[in-house]
């Protein structure tokens, strides 16, 4: 006669170990996925209230220097929505904090740069009477922090929903539609600005320091 009994305890032991495992993860996946959508929301209030009150910086509308770059973004966080609704992903808990902590970061970077412009902040691809190359706060190192700031954001936030997948994709996405409006505006500043921010191109990267 078969001994079953020992047998079949320590199999069921072993099927209930990985269902607490995921139950002990449930508590982390869920409190990460709302901070990085807080994290979203967040930005999008940057966007919406706490850009210049000025009309015209408020304007959505642009011109042919703008080569389309006002349109392109709203599309590619569009697209970066999708992909973090759609595609799986089931992150390891670190991964996931350090999502929520480039979130964190990329909202403070992105607020520090919009205060740092101050008055010069605009929505379109524009210069106002009277203004000078930036070369203080983090523009000392880099460009385009509030670009670097709403890449942070939106990559953390894919992390922060445990999605690696979707993380990738949306850094691809937003970095390719980045690098067009970087294109277009640079191109007006180097129009208006000539050699003073020639000058401050060679000496500061776009959005990280030291590399890029």
């Amino acid at each position: 006669m078969a001994l079953t009994g020992p047998p079949e305890r320590a199999t069921a032991r072993t099927r209930a170990a990985p269902r607490r495992a995921r139950a002990d993860r449930l508590p982390c996946m869920r409190l990460t996925s709302v901070l990085a959508n807080a994290g979203l929301v967040l930005w999008a209030g940057y966007e919406l209230l706490l850009r210049h009150r000025d009309r015209t910086a408020a304007s959505w509308r642009a011109g042919a220097a703008d080569r389309g770059s006002t349109a392109l973004l709203p599309a590619a966080f569009a697209g970066a929505l999708l992909l973090g609704a759609l595609l799986p992903g089931a992150l390891p808990a670190a991964a996931r904090w350090a999502g929520v902590g480039a979130v964190a970061a990329g909202l403070l970077l992105r607020a520090w740069g919009m205060r740092t412009l101050g008055a010069y902040y605009t929505r379109t691809l524009r210069t106002a009477p009277g203004q000078r190359v930036v070369r203080t706060g983090p523009y000392r190192l880099i460009r385009h922090p509030g670009y670097a700031g709403s890449l942070l954001v939106w990559t953390g936030w894919a992390l922060g929903l445990g999605k690696g997948l979707a993380a990738v994709a949306v850094a691809v996405l937003l970095g390719a539609a980045y690098g067009w409006r970087i294109a277009a505006e640079e191109r007006i500043l180097l129009a208006v600005f000539g050699e003073e921010y020639a000058e401050y191109r060679r000496r500061t990267k776009r959005l990280l320091p030291y590399v890029y």
